[in-house]
C-alpha cells in the first residue's frame, strides 16, 4: 500500500512539474507561498530544508529575502527536481528523496517547511519522526496543508483512493501526530487555502 500511494504521487507529479508553476489548477497553492516566507522570515536560522520542495518556488522566494543562507530541497519526482534546479542553479541543494528517509545528518537545520505535501504522505508519523531528526534543538517546523471542515473532510477522506489524492488530517490529529513523537505545535492558523503549523521539538 505504501509503495502503491508513493508511486502514485510521484508520477502524478513527474507529469505535472513542466507546467506546474503556471498552471491555474495549482494557482491556490502558489497563494499561500507568501505567507509561508513571512512566517518563515519572523524566525532566524542558517540552514532551510523544504520537504516537499516540487519545482523550488518557495526555496526561491527565501533565497531572495535570505542571500547568507544555505537552502536545502527534496521532493519524491525527479522531474519537480529537474525543475527546480534550473530554477535555483546554484542557490539550493537538491535531492530526489522519499520523506520517511532524508538523507541529512542530525539537528542539521534550523528551519523545515512542509507546504501542501504532507497528506500525501503514507506515514505521517514518520515522516514527522524524520524532520525532528534533522531538526536543530531550537529549529522550527512550518507545515501547511489543506483544510476542509470535519463533515467534508470525512467524506473526501473516504473518496480519496477513487480520486488518488491524500489524506486530510483534523487539527486534533495533527497534534496527536505530532506530539507522539516528540515536537509541540506552537501555533496554529487556519486561512481560506489551509492551515498552518509551527512546531518545535519539546522540552525534555
Amino acid at each position: 500500500m505504501r509503495a502503491d500511494r508513493l508511486q502514485l504521487s510521484k508520477t502524478h507529479f513527474d507529469s505535472e512539474a513542466a507546467d506546474y508553476d503556471k498552471s491555474r489548477k495549482y494557482a491556490w497553492v502558489r497563494a499561500t507561498y507568501p505567507f509561508v516566507v513571512e512566517e518563515s522570515l519572523r524566525y532566524q536560522f542558517q540552514t532551510f530544508l523544504d520537504v516537499g520542495c516540487g519545482t523550488g518556488a518557495l526555496l526561491s522566494r527565501i533565497s531572495e529575502q535570505r542571500k547568507d543562507v544555505q537552502l536545502f530541497g527534496i521532493d519524491l519526482s525527479e522531474q519537480m527536481i529537474k525543475v527546480a534546479r534550473a530554477k535555483l542553479g546554484d542557490k539550493a541543494e537538491l535531492r530526489v528523496s522519499d520523506s520517511e528517509q532524508l538523507p541529512f545528518e542530525d539537528s542539521k537545520f534550523d528551519l523545515i517547511t512542509c507546504t501542501y505535501s504532507f497528506h500525501h504522505y503514507p506515514n505521517p508519523s514518520a515522516v514527522l519522526t524524520e524532520m525532528k531528526r534533522v531538526l536543530s534543538s531550537a529549529g522550527k517546523l512550518i507545515l501547511v496543508d489543506p483544510w476542509i471542515p470535519t463533515p467534508i473532510r470525512q467524506i473526501f477522506n473516504l473518496l480519496s483512493p477513487l480520486r488518488k489524492e491524500g489524506v486530510l488530517y483534523s487539527k486534533r490529529e495533527m497534534h496527536s501526530f505530532v506530539n507522539s513523537v516528540g515536537l509541540e505545535i506552537t501555533k496554529w492558523l487556519v486561512h481560506w487555502h489551509g492551515y498552518l503549523m509551527v512546531a518545535e521539538k519539546r522540552s525534555e
